[in-house]
């Protein structure tokens, strides 16, 4: 099968579980191709041009300004580091689909990531050429395809069950496909003595561990950027680590194995989403407190713990001291971290051929 991953962003989990995906399903004989889209997109005029296309479709029903995107669709060479898999990367990569679907002619293509207006180009580009359309659900922001826009995607898949039902409720049957996560690539013995919050933008409070940090000099915390922070945010979050000797905000690594050398407990205080940074950190035995939100609560198990949705910095310090401080707790919850890392449902084999499954019933 000709499988066409299109991704509407290049940073975070999402582009990375996707490319880890394409490779996998290239190992099994499928000719696969990933176009993934700049997280900075450049320029004055698109945005502008953006806001005339939205006015005149819903003013009209006229989709013809789709045209004036035409010129942004360059497609780039090919990343060549990712072995039999073409992987793109492009400014807007809704606008250069059209171009793979003439030159790579996909069986099927599996989008995620884009908001609402190219995902509709995407939809028509893909009718237009007879190609069938995969919408993969990694984020909250997804589900407006269906509830908004109400598209009529060939099939469904989601990386959380939460996503799933929430389909199943606005009547899209779909398929709970977890992220690929290249477990080998981050298993460590760790020297467990940080405390490590994963990518520190403000929606991600990290203002908590910052609390944390002035109260128990004790423990060493760490901020470890992923995604690109604004030059103000990183300025801010700098200044907080000069002022409190035992926060450190540490530069992104490359290799995620190098992230949980030393981390005894990672906080996963993300408001929405199912990151892989969980299942990373749990195979090593690191235990995860997280916001109990329904896409995390899902994944953590007995390999962590959860803190409110509605809690207040205090009530997460607090939480957090209790799992810093209780040794025996802490031992448990790392051996079912351990285990519950290694169930059945997020091993890739299990997830590919779920994946495959679910692809050859729209791609055959």
């Amino acid at each position: 099968m000709r499988i066409l991953f299109a991704s509407g962003v290049d940073v975070g989990g999402a582009p990375k579980s996707t490319v880890e995906l394409a490779r996998l399903l290239a190992q099994r004989g499928h000719e696969v191709a990933v176009i993934m889209g700049d997280a900075n997109p450049r320029g004055r005029m698109h945005p502008v041009l953006m806001k005339l296309a939205i006015k005149v479709r819903e003013r009209t029903g006229w989709v013809w300004p789709r045209k004036l995107f035409l010129p942004f669709g360059r497609l780039p060479d090919p990343r060549t580091d990712s072995g039999p898999v073409k992987v793109w990367r492009t400014i807007y990569p809704a606008h250069a689909l059209p171009h793979l679907l003439r030159s790579f002619q996909p069986d099927v293509v599996v989008a995620n990531s884009f908001w609402r207006e190219p995902m509709r180009w995407i939809r028509a580009d893909t009718e237009t050429r007879g190609v069938p359309l995969a919408l993969y659900m990694r984020e909250e922001h997804s589900l407006t395809h269906l509830l908004v826009s109400g598209l009529a995607f060939d099939l469904v898949l989601a990386n959380s069950q939460h996503l799933a039902s929430q389909a199943e409720a606005a009547g899209y049957r779909s398929h709970f496909i977890p992220s690929i996560v290249d477990l080998s690539a981050v298993q460590v013995e760790s020297t467990r003595h940080t405390l490590c919050l994963i990518n520190p933008v403000p929606e991600n409070r990290p203002e908590i561990l910052k609390a944390l940090a002035a109260r128990r000099p004790d423990i060493p915390v760490v901020l470890q950027s992923s995604w690109p922070l604004t030059p103000d945010w990183q300025q801010e979050l700098a200044s907080w680590a000069s002022e409190i000797p035992n926060l450190e905000l540490r530069a992104r690594r490359e290799h995620p194995a190098d992230v949980y050398g030393d981390v005894r407990l990672l906080v996963a205080t993300y408001p929405s989403g199912r990151p892989r940074v969980v299942l990373e950190a749990q195979y090593s035995g690191i235990p995860v407190v997280a916001t109990d939100q329904p896409a995390l609560a899902e994944i953590i198990g007995r390999g962590g713990l959860l803190v409110p949705l509605d809690a207040d910095d205090e009530e997460w310090v607090k939480a957090l001291e209790r799992a810093w401080d209780d040794r025996a707790g802490y031992g448990v919850m790392s051996d079912a971290a351990h285990e519950h890392a290694r169930r059945p449902e997020v091993t890739p084999a299990e997830i590919l051929t779920r994946l495959e499954e679910a692809l050859e019933g729209v791609g055959s």
